[in-house]
């Protein structure tokens, strides 16, 4: 599998900004418990994106069935292990809920943008 060094500078570059933004609100008003909640958050949300694009490259020589069926597999088994990963932190762990879902939120849906962009980005370099 060919990784895009680029697109994960992107994703560095946009994480670093996100991440410079809430820091200073997080330190200042955030509990221990929210801290770890958003935290998790976070981290669940890497995993998420680092399987999104390991998805994508995977099936994006093959064919437009092929790759679609990829791609889409690939999000349901993201989405059920997203929400196998949250049940537990919430039920097994206590977690504060507000706050590793809100933080889960964000991060999904830059991640969404950044993997929107890597298709777009790998269709234009093959056409």
């Amino acid at each position: 599998m060919k990784i895009d060094w680029a697109f994960l500078r992107l994703a560095a570059i946009c994480w670093g900004g996100a991440t410079a933004l809430a820091i200073y609100p997080l330190l200042q008003y955030a509990s221990r418990e929210v801290m770890e909640s958003v935290l998790a958050g976070v981290g669940i949300s890497w995993v998420s994106l680092f399987l999104g694009v390991a998805f994508i490259e995977w099936g994006f020589e093959k064919s437009n069935t092929t790759f679609l069926k990829i791609v889409l597999g690939g999000s349901v088994v993201r989405l059920l292990l997203l929400v196998t990963v949250v049940f537990l932190l919430i039920k097994v762990y206590a977690f504060h809920s507000l706050s590793l879902m809100l933080s889960l939120l964000v991060c999904y849906s830059l991640n969404l943008v950044l993997e929107i962009y890597l298709l777009q980005k790998k269709v234009s370099l093959k056409h």
